[in-house]
């Protein structure tokens, strides 16, 4: 399963099956994190300028405010549009280098204020960072100035036998396991905005690089739409810079992926890629396959969970899904094994809607290799299961296999959040999603 591809579908089914759920849902608590985290460099002649932010869970009530010190050279600050933050520099006419540190803020009922702070930089009124620092990383005589064009370092220096030209980008993949894999992605130009996604190779192969770019924007049009936002400004949540490591969750066994990268220019009227695509190709493992049954595998790093299912045939249908013990016990599901009362819950769900939408139509039911994972919340046990599925009417068709997780909530490491990962969104994916709990 496509990762943005369940954001789009979990959405859809919350919005048609929220009124009808039962369960109780986990309190998200908000988190401010920035994806502006260099300095903003601004022209001598001023002009508007952004900065980005994304919020995890935003709450309700909840408001961005944003501040400058010193004030004078920078006003009109706009934090109307999600994720933004707007504000105008005025023209330098000195000959010294000015900043200010803008300070973003987000305020929310019940919870402490979160902020930020970026750093703005203008250059002085002939252009230069700094006219008398021989560090400066403008001066043209600086000899670790990257845009030298006598430093054999530079990357746009096409005599650099270490800079493809084709493909300015190193990207290395290691440690893969069966449903993860450690990313890393080295621009040659540590300063440009590039893109980073991951999919499955069958969906791009064929693909030159101009189709490639078209349907990445075609699919980033759509998530853009969904948020609430315009292209250029989902673009700006997504852009990368500098060193990019990641490690991959939610991959299915036994798969073939794709990593690819390239340059883009934002500034413009329409989003234009600005190199070729760099491109590189790995295959997940596969556990060792149960007879007649599933095997199912558990990785948990910290409060993030990746678990995968592999059943002896790719041809029946299997449905892999997890709960929680404070869920199930307040939903009134209290008698019986664990994998009893998992399965009870989810037929208790589905059961509801078979008249007008099939088991065949739920998310989490699958065919061959698949992959779920999720991120703990609150102190809790965690139940991770699969069990084959009669189509007809949701009941389990076996045995129902199951792992347990105990989480003592002081674990914090995340493997995959969101405005981390990397995983595209679909186009095709239209199955429903049950709100998880």
């Amino acid at each position: 399963m496509h990762y943005q591809k369940f954001l789009w579908t979990t959405i859809c089914a919350m919005a048609i099956l929220s009124c009808d759920t039962q369960q109780k849902q986990e309190t998200e608590v908000p988190v401010l994190t920035p994806t502006t985290t260099e300095d903003i460099k601004v022209l001598k002649e001023g002009g508007q300028y952004n900065l980005t932010y994304y919020i995890d869970h935003p709450a309700d009530d909840g408001r961005i405010e944003a501040s400058v010190s010193p004030e004078g050279w920078i006003d009109g600050i706009n934090t109307e549009t999600p994720g933004i933050v707007s504000f105008n520099a005025s023209a330098n006419e000195s000959e010294k280098i000015r900043e200010a540190s803008m300070k973003v803020t987000y305020i929310y009922t019940g919870g402490e204020p979160q902020s930020f702070s970026v750093r703005i930089v203008q250059e002085a009124a002939d252009g230069t960072d700094d006219p008398d620092n021989p560090d400066d990383p403008d001066n043209p005589d600086d000899p670790d100035n990257p845009d030298d064009p006598d430093n054999p370092d530079d990357p746009d220096n096409p005599d650099d036998p270490d800079n493809p030209s084709d493909a300015p980008f190193t990207i290395t993949v290691t440690d893969i396991t069966y449903s993860t894999a450690d990313i890393t992605i080295v621009p040659d130009d540590l300063s440009m905005p590039f893109i980073v996604w991951v999919d499955e190779a069958s969906e791009i192969n064929g693909l030159d690089d101009d189709a490639l770019f078209t349907e990445d924007l075609t699919i980033m049009e759509s998530t853009a739409a969904v948020m609430g936002q315009s292209l250029q400004g989902y673009i700006n949540l997504i852009i990368k810079h500098g060193e990019q490591n990641r490690k991959q969750g939610k991959l299915n066994p036994d798969t073939e992926y794709a990593v690819w990268c390239y340059g883009i220019d934002n500034s413009g009227n329409y989003p234009e890629r600005t190199t070729s695509i760099a491109r590189e190709i790995f295959i997940t493992d596969v556990p060792e396959v149960t007879d007649n049954g599933i095997t199912l595998e558990v990785e948990v790093t910290g409060n993030t969970f990746s678990a995968v299912a592999t059943p002896y045939t790719n041809d029946k249908y299997y449905n892999l899904n997890w709960n929680s013990e404070s869920t199930l016990q307040n939903s009134g599901i209290t008698d019986g094994t664990a994998a009893q009362r998992c399965f009870e819950f989810e037929y208790n769900y589905m059961s509801q809607y078979l008249a007008f939408m099939p088991v065949t139509s739920w998310a989490n039911v699958k065919q061959g290799p698949a992959t779920t994972s999720s991120t703990f919340k609150n102190e809790d046990t965690y139940y991770v299961f699969a069990y084959f599925i009669n189509v007809d009417d949701a009941t389990a068709d076996g045995d129902i296999y199951i792992k347990t997780i105990e989480y003592d909530g002081e674990n914090a490491t995340v493997l995959d959040a969101p405005g981390v990962s990397f995983l595209r969104a679909s186009l095709t994916d239209k199955k429903v999603e049950r709100p998880m709990p």
